[in-house]
């Protein structure tokens, strides 16, 4: 399964509220709640095959539930719930993954990407937890998250001087500093304005984060372990 999200950057324009002091014209924010949302559009996520243990077939279904991305300083993640049912037996166990966070200058897209998301498929069997497989969720979200960046703000503006003539005012960022708080994408942009079009390119400077692709593990809590439908 492959799901893409390309959708539009919400702007909510903040000024001085100190997020960055060197970077006041204005600042735009992306919070974590506008990308959940597209979970939420999305609808359900589940995947189903066939098994074989110990010369016992069956099928098995799970289902992601409560599928969010944190945004935080250090390292942002990705967590849900994995419903899994597996012939008479289901369980419920959370994961734990991911997040990288990135912005591509020639697309104007900030990027957030599940990296690793894993949760065991397992089964009992006489009393014992027979391993089948782990899922890796992070298959299943290849695409990235995708909101344009900072880049569209620039515009120009038309003004009637006293002589009757239209003179043309352009805006755009010069150099924007983008960050990730708590709960949000902040990017910081100075802005400068000209008569004339501008021919220097609008420097960003990508969220630098602690991002590690090495797996997290997932918390085992078994729901109804061992229960018959």
């Amino acid at each position: 399964m492959r799901y893409i999200f390309p959708i539009l950057f919400f702007l909510f324009l903040y000024r001085g509220n100190g997020f960055a002091q060197n970077y006041n014209d204005f600042q735009v924010v992306l919070h974590e709640e506008a990308i959940n949302k597209v979970f939420t559009a999305v609808g359900e996520i589940k995947g189903t095959n066939e098994y074989e243990v110990m010369l016992i077939k069956g099928h098995y279904t799970w289902t992601i539930i409560n599928p969010r991305i944190n945004l935080k300083p250090d390292s942002s993640d990705f967590t849900c719930d994995a419903k899994v049912d597996v012939g008479p037996f289901n369980y419920k166990t959370q994961v734990v993954g991911v997040v990288k966070i990135g912005y591509d200058s020639k697309k104007n897209e900030i990027s957030i990407r599940i990296t690793r998301a894993i949760f065991e498929l397992y089964t009992i069997i006489f009393g014992k937890k027979i391993h089948i497989k782990d899922i890796h969720l992070e298959d299943h979200f290849k695409d990235p998250f995708v909101f344009e960046g900072p880049k569209t703000l620039a515009t120009d503006m038309t003004f009637t001087m006293p002589d009757s003539t239209i003179k043309t005012i352009y805006v755009q960022p010069t150099d924007c500093v983008m960050k990730v708080i708590k709960q949000a994408i902040v990017t910081s942009c100075e802005v400068q304005a000209a008569d004339k079009p501008f021919n220097k390119p609008i420097k960003v400077q990508p969220p630098i984060q602690s991002v590690s692709d090495a797996p997290k593990t997932s918390t085992l809590t078994p729901a109804t372990n061992g229960q018959k439908k």
